[in-house]
C-alpha cells in the first residue's frame, strides 16, 4: 500500500497502529490535523476510537490520564500555547506515571504563522522530564508516533511528540504499510492509586530519573537517530529541519562527502553516547533546530565532558537566527560558513515570512461586522472612547482596519481580566470598558474571569460571540454547541443560565437584528458600577448546524478567517 499523506496524517496513521483508544484535546493549529486524520481513519478502518473535544488543554490531558486509569491507550493533540495551560496536570502526571500508554501531540508554530506568540515548547518537556521525540520525515512518521507509544507503554509515563506546522503540512509516501505496524501491548498493572503528594514526591522524582536514564540508553540505539559521511564537519539536522537540511541539499548540489550528516529525532533525553561516537573525529558540528538553540546549548556540554574537538556552532553563535522559522534560505547561509556555495544559489532559496501589515478580514456572511458597525457608531454617539481587549480567535480581525477596535489581545481567557483591572482601577468615564469573548473561549476560560470580574464589582461590559461553535479554527463543537466531536446531538449548555445562577445581569440578542442588537449593545454599554454582560447570538456561515437530516455545514467553501 502506498499513501501520500501529510505530516499530521502521517502521525494520525502511528497512533492508529499503536492501539490508541481515546483522543481529546483543544482545536488549534497545528495539531487538530492528527485529531480530524484519526477520525477519518476510524471511519475507514472501524476503529473502536472515543474522541472528545475538551473546553480547554488541562481538561483534556486529565481526561486522559483518567482514559489510561481505565486501561485505554490515549492521544491528546495540543498546540504550542496549550501545552501552557496543561502544564499544572503534566506537573504531577511526570511522577505518578500512566497504567496505559499516553502520548501529547504537540505542534509548535515558529514564525507565529497561526498563534498569538513564538515559542519553542520543548522547554516545558524539558520541565516535566519526559521523553521528546521530533519526526524527521514525514515517511516514517508513522514509525515514530508508534514508538511513542511502544515508549510510553514501557516507562508507564507520557511521552511528549513535538512537531512544526511545516511538517504538519508537508507530504510524503509512506515506505511503509502503517497497519503492518503490531499492536502496542503493555502489562495491565493496577491503576489504582494514582496520587501526587509532598510524601512521596522525592521517591517518585528519583524513579523519574531512573527510567530517563533506561530511556537514554533506548535512544543511543534508535534507529530514527542517522549518521551519513565521514567528513571531519557535520551538520545535525533535529526533527524536520532534517528534511529541511535535505530539500537545501538537493537545490545547491549534494555535498555529503565532504559533510557529515547528523540526523537527530530524540530530542529528550539526549543520546549522548551515540551522538559522542559520531563527532568524535568532528573539528565543528552547525547544529541546525527549530526554536530556541536547545540541543545546541546540549551539545556544547556534551563536547566538554567527553573532551571531544569539535567547535559547536547554531544560532547560539549567530550563524542562524533565533527568531523566526528556520527557512532553506537561513540554512543555505549557515552552511555557507562550511561549505563552499554560491551565493547566488544560496539567496535563490525560499524564505517565506510572516506579512508585516495586518491582512485579516471577516468572511463573507460573519455575524462580526452589523455588531462590530453598531458597537462603534454608539460610542461615538455618546462620545465615549471604547477600550476593547479580545481573546485569541476571529475578534482579532477587529484590530485591523476599518475598526481598529482591539487594543489589547493576548490568551485565551485574559480579556475579561484584562479589562476587569483596567476598569477598576482607571475609571475614566471618559471611557468603556469592553471585553470581547468567544463562545468557545468562554467555557475554555473567559467564564471564571468572568465570575471573578462580576464578585470583584469591576465596572465594565463583556459582550460574548456566540458563533455555535470554534469558528476560528474549523467549527468545532464546545459545550455551548448542539453537537460533539462525532457530530451526535446533545444538549447545549446556555451560556446566559450559566450567568444568571450567578446573578450576573445577562441579555442575548442577534447581530442582524438591527433593533435587537443596538438596544442591547445600550444597555451593556451602560454598566456604571456593575459588570454586565450581552451575548450576540449569531451563528457562523462555517460552523455545522443541528438539522432534522443530522448535523450538516451550513458553507463549505470561502473561509477567510481562521486556520
Amino acid at each position: 500500500m502506498v499513501l501520500t499523506v501529510r505530516g499530521e496524517q502521517a502521525l494520525a496513521w502511528g497512533a492508529l497502529a499503536a492501539g490508541v483508544r481515546f483522543v481529546t484535546g483543544y482545536p488549534g493549529t497545528p495539531s487538530k490535523g492528527i485529531f480530524t486524520a484519526l477520525q477519518r481513519l476510524r471511519t475507514e478502518r472501524n476503529a473502536p476510537i472515543t474522541f472528545h473535544w475538551a473546553n480547554n488543554e488541562k481538561v483534556a490531558l486529565e481526561l486522559a490520564i483518567g482514559a489510561t486509569l481505565a486501561g485505554l491507550p490515549a492521544l491528546v493533540c495540543v498546540k504550542s500555547v496549550g501545552m501552557n495551560v496543561l502544564l499544572d496536570a503534566l506537573m504531577t502526571v511526570n511522577l505518578s506515571g500512566v497504567s496505559a500508554p499516553l502520548v501529547i501531540a504537540l505542534g509548535d508554530d515558529p514564525s507565529a504563522w497561526t498563534s498569538q506568540n513564538e515559542q519553542d515548547t520543548r522547554w516545558l518537556a524539558f520541565m516535566s522530564e519526559l521523553p521528546l521525540l521530533e519526526p524527521t520525515y514525514v515517511h516514517n512518521a508513522p514509525q515514530l508516533m508508534h514508538k511513542a507509544f511502544s515508549l510510553s507503554a514501557q516507562i508507564e509515563l507520557p511521552v511528549i511528540v513535538r512537531f512544526p506546522k511545516a511538517f504538519a503540512v508537508a507530504e510524503a509516501s509512506l515506505e511503509v504499510d502503517p497497519t503492518s505496524l503490531p499492536l502496542i501491548n503493555f502489562p495491565k498493572r493496577p491503576s489504582l492509586p494514582s496520587i501526587a503528594s509532598g510524601g512521596i514526591a522525592v521517591a517518585q522524582h528519583a524513579a523519574l530519573h531512573e527510567k530517563l536514564r533506561w530511556v537514554e540508553q533506548r535512544f543511543n540505539a534508535s534507529p530514527f537517530n542517522t549518521v551519513k559521511g565521514d567528513a571531519p564537519v557535520a551538520v545535525l539536522s533535529v526533527g524536520f529541519c532534517a528534511t529541511k537540511v535535505q530539500e537545501v541539499l538537493s537545490r545547491v548540489g549534494d555535498f555529503s562527502d565532504r559533510v557529515r550528516l547528523l540526523v537527530l529525532a530524540t530530542t529528550l533525553p539526549l543520546p549522548r553516547q551515540w551522538l559522542a561516537e559520531q563527532l568524535q573525529k568532528v573539528a565543528s558540528v552547525l547544529v541546525v533546530e527549530e526554536g530556541e538553540p536547545i540541543v545546541e546549548t546540549q551539545m556544547r556540554a556534551l563536547a566538554h565532558e567527553f573532551r571531544l574537538p569539535c567547535v559547536v556552532k547554531g544560532k547560539g553563535t549567530g550563524d542562524l537566527p533565533r527568531e523566526g522559522e528556520v527557512t532553506l534560505r537561513r540554512i543555505g547561509r549557515a552552511l555557507r560558513a562550511i561549505v563552499e556555495i554560491a551565493p547566488e544559489v544560496v539567496e535563490a532559496l525560499p524564505d517565506p515570512e510572516r506579512p508585516k501589515d495586518f491582512t485579516l478580514r471577516f468572511c463573507e456572511g460573519c455575524p462580526f461586522p452589523p455588531f462590530l458597525d453598531t458597537l462603534v457608531q454608539l460610542c461615538r454617539e455618546q462620545g465615549k472612547e471604547p477600550i476593547v481587549a479580545a481573546d485569541p480567535g476571529c475578534a482579532i480581525v477587529a484590530m485591523g482596519k476599518p475598526y481598529e477596535l482591539v487594543r489589547i489581545k493576548h490568551s485565551m481567557g485574559g480579556a475579561v481580566n484584562f479589562i476587569a483591572a483596567l476598569a477598576k482601577m482607571e475609571r475614566n468615564s471618559q471611557r468603556r470598558y469592553i471585553a470581547l469573548v468567544g463562545d468557545s473561549d468562554f467555557f475554555h476560560g473567559a467564564f471564571l474571569g468572568i465570575l471573578n470580574a462580576s464578585a470583584w464589582k469591576a465596572p465594565m461590559a463583556v459582550i460574548i460571540v456566540d458563533n455555535g461553535g470554534a469558528a476560528f479554527t474549523g467549527g468545532q463543537p464546545h459545550l455551548g454547541s448542539s453537537f460533539d466531536a462525532d457530530g451526535n446531538f446533545v444538549a447545549p449548555i446556555p451560556m446566559e443560565r450559566l450567568l444568571e445562577a450567578a446573578n450576573i445581569p445577562v441579555k442575548v440578542a442577534s447581530s442582524f437584528d438591527a433593533r435587537g442588537i443596538r438596544q442591547g449593545l445600550q444597555w451593556v454599554l451602560g454598566y456604571c458600577h456593575e459588570l454586565r454582560v450581552l451575548i450576540v447570538r449569531e451563528p457562523c456561515p462555517f460552523v455545522p448546524v443541528w438539522t432534522a437530516e443530522g448535523l450538516k455545514p451550513k458553507r463549505t467553501e470561502g473561509k477567510i478567517v481562521g486556520e
